[in-house]
């Protein structure tokens, strides 16, 4: 068909991947967000990850439930950033601190400014040349995660610390071009040899090191999840050298060729790049009205404006569902999280989970009670409460690209929205 060659001619004018992350540090990626990557890669990494070997190029760690934050040395002083605009132009101590000097929370209020106050101390004992060296004079920044006892989010931890990510390289505008994650351990290791990681309030760390087993069930649940990984490149006929893009396109062209068959191929290409990866100026809706009749445009603003977000989480669903599993059954056999005493907060979580619910059922509005047994309904589809464990997840590393794997979590903080603020 036309519309293959013309995908063919789109996808060479493209000089980056389809990955939309956003935010200063960017979108960390779970597998099912990178659309690069091939079936093969994702029975890989179930198969290592069942086997507890999520070490394919770095040891994996656990990603913490804090506040994320960048510093950077420019001109031998300490600076800050929270976004894309921050990377460009960074803040000073002071500026950084007035940002948080009037926000409602006393708790987030001090979690920056105390942290920004022991980090302009500690970071500028680094000797000139490491500095140099690491923050580039204000481009690059050690990208952190800030963990306050008495601020947190979703996991209680016992202590105050600083965790080193490690260094996102920038252009000098803001934008993100490399990374060097080793850098958070080689710093943390410095600083604490000079005796400068711990502050007032805060102590720095390296990313935590998190101790995988393998599993249980390995043989079934390794079964389970590749079949359900083969039964998704079986529907298109895909090998498992064809990135999972594949699917995601050709899905989206069945339903765009189902809704609206008489379409021209181009069109329903346009379609396909706007709603499968957000490509919105290969085919603005401006356009598309002079070349579709007026039944199908009101379809198309219909599904754009109103529906769009269901179908892509109905496309991408399966996949999703399948990671969620596989992040739940590795960290099931997981040791070593951040938290103190993770069999204490994990019987802290359900037992909250379980009683706000409870709750909620009883008082909450109709709407509320509807997202909370979704909620439920998806965390029973990855073991029940019993596989709510007091971590966010876990970060590796392969092929070059950093990923995560979130288990509950997900149900576990949407959950909470409902209990916490009904929403």
């Amino acid at each position: 068909m036309k519309y293959i060659q013309l995908f063919e001619n789109w996808l060479a004018s493209k000089s980056q991947p389809f990955l939309f992350e956003g935010g200063a540090a960017g979108h960390m990626m779970h597998p099912f967000d990178d659309k690069e990557l091939t079936f093969g890669d994702f029975k890989n990494m179930i198969d290592y990850g069942l086997q507890g070997r999520l070490d394919f190029e770095e040891e994996p760690t656990e990603k913490t439930d804090g506040q994320n934050v960048f510093a950077t040395i420019q001109d031998g002083k300490v600076k800050f950033a929270r976004n894309k605009g921050d990377l460009k132009r960074p803040m000073s101590l002071g500026q950084f601190t007035q940002k948080f000097a009037n926000h409602p929370s006393e708790q987030v209020r001090d979690t920056f400014t105390f942290a920004a106050n022991d980090l302009a101390s500690m970071l500028t004992r680094l000797p000139k040349d490491v500095q140099d060296k690491v923050f580039n004079n204000g481009k690059d920044f050690m990208n952190m995660e800030l963990i306050y006892s008495l601020n947190p989010n979703v996991i209680n931890y016992d202590k105050d610390v600083i965790e080193f990510h490690g260094i996102k390289k920038t252009d000098g505008n803001g934008n993100i071009i490399g990374e060097d994650t080793k850098a958070a351990s080689e710093i943390a290791q410095i600083l604490k040899r000079l005796e400068a990681n711990v502050g007032k309030t805060f102590s720095v760390i390296p990313p935590t090191r998190i101790k995988l087993m393998k599993d249980v069930n390995y043989a079934a649940n390794k079964a389970d999840l590749v079949n359900r990984v083969e039964s998704l490149r079986k529907k298109y006929n895909l090998k498992d050298t064809d990135p999972v893009s594949k699917y995601h396109e050709q899905w989206w062209m069945d339903l765009i060729n189902k809704d609206f068959p008489d379409l021209d191929d181009d069109v329903k290409l346009g379609l396909m790049q706007r709603w499968a990866y957000g490509d919105k100026k290969s085919l603005d809706m401006r356009s598309l009205k002079s070349r579709v009749s007026p039944v199908d445009f009101e379809a198309i603003k219909n599904l754009d404006k109103t529906d769009l977000r269901r179908k892509q989480k109905e496309n991408i669903g399966p996949f999703e569902d399948i990671f969620l599993n596989l992040g739940a059954r590795i960290i099931s056999n997981a040791e070593d999280f951040l938290t103190a005493n993770p069999t204490e907060e994990a019987k802290r979580l359900r037992s909250s989970i379980s009683a706000a619910a409870k709750n909620l059922r009883k008082g909450g509005s109709e709407q509320q009670i509807a997202r909370l047994e979704d909620e439920l309904a998806r965390l029973e589809k990855l073991g029940g409460i019993e596989m709510v464990y007091p971590t966010e997840g876990i970060v590796f590393k392969y092929k070059g690209k950093t990923y995560k794997l979130t288990g509950s979590f997900a149900a576990i903080n949407q959950l909470l929205g409902i209990l916490r603020y009904g929403r």
